[in-house]
C-alpha cells in the first residue's frame, strides 16, 4: 500500500492554514521553499489560505495510494492550474476531467513558475506532467524540478 495524503510546497515552513495535520517529513529547497508531506488530506480551501498567508505562490499534491496525484497551484495574482500526475490512474479512480488541455496546463504551470520568480523549463514541465513513474511522488519530484523549485 502506498502513501495517501497531501504534499504542500510553499515559501513557509509550516503555514497555519494547514491546521492540525501532522507533518510526516519536511524538505527545504533554495529560495525559502519548503515541501511538507502531511499525514492526511488538507481542507479544500487550504491552498488559497496558504497563498494568502504567505503572499507567495504555493502548490499541493493530493496523492492517492502513490498511484496518482491531483496537483493544484495558485499564486497571489490568481495564476492557477491543476493537473493529474499519472492521469490514466486518475481516470481509473474516477477523477473528473480537467478544464484545460495538457498543453494549456503546461503553459499555466510555466506562467505560475515565472510569477514565483523561478525558471521553469517548458519541455521538462510537459515531460513531468506526462511521466509514468512507479510512484506519483516520484513524478511530483520531477515536476518540482521542472518548475524550478528544486534540482533533481
Amino acid at each position: 500500500m502506498g502513501y495517501s495524503g497531501g504534499i504542500y510546497v510553499a515559501k513557509a515552513g509550516r503555514p497555519a492554514a494547514l491546521g492540525g495535520l501532522a507533518v510526516l517529513w519536511e524538505k527545504e529547497f533554495p529560495g525559502g521553499w519548503h515541501e511538507l508531506q502531511l499525514d492526511g488530506f488538507p481542507e479544500s480551501a487550504a491552498l488559497s489560505e496558504v497563498v494568502g498567508e504567505t503572499g507567495a505562490p504555493a502548490l499541493v499534491a493530493v496523492v492517492l495510494d502513490s498511484d496518482m496525484a491531483h496537483v493544484q497551484a495558485l499564486s497571489p495574482a490568481g495564476v492557477g492550474w491543476a493537473a493529474y500526475l499519472h492521469p490514466d490512474n486518475a481516470e481509473a479512480f474516477g477523477a473528473p476531467p480537467l478544464p484545460h488541455t495538457p498543453d494549456e496546463i503546461a503553459g499555466l504551470a510555466v506562467a505560475w513558475s515565472a510569477e514565483a520568480g523561478l525558471n521553469a523549463e517548458p519541455d521538462a514541465v510537459r515531460a513531468a506532467l506526462s511521466a509514468k513513474n512507479t510512484f506519483a511522488e516520484e513524478t511530483f519530484t520531477e515536476l518540482l524540478a521542472a518548475l524550478g523549485i528544486s534540482s533533481r
